[in-house]
């Protein structure tokens, strides 16, 4: 995943991999997945390429410029902060809220 990705946008700064605090059934914790800062492009516009990647599954964007990449079996993309994050699934394209604990 982290080959294909930076030969579509270049180099990486890879900010976390399965250390740190991640949501509990984080694919962090299992190796799955990376948060990186794009050196050679926007966040916005790596995000979007991580999307177009049929071997990423979920792609996730920060207000402080990091991206999220992970090879899970669901293809979910959000953008937000750890206490609410904004996601749709799939092809749908409906947003749904996400809130800590559930809410």
């Amino acid at each position: 995943m982290i080959a294909d990705l930076v030969a579509k946008i270049g180099p990486i700064q890879i900010t976390s991999t399965c250390g740190g605090r991640h949501a509990r059934h984080s694919q962090h914790y299992r190796g799955k997945a990376i948060d990186f800062r794009p050196l050679a492009t926007s966040p916005r516009k790596a995000a979007a390429v991580a999307r177009s990647l049929d071997n990423i599954g979920g792609v996730g964007t920060y207000s402080n410029g990091i991206v999220h990449a992970d090879v899970g079996e669901h293809q979910l993309s959000w953008y937000g902060h750890k206490r609410s994050r904004y996601a749709y699934a799939g092809k749908r394209h409906r947003y749904a809220r996400f809130a800590r604990n559930g809410r």
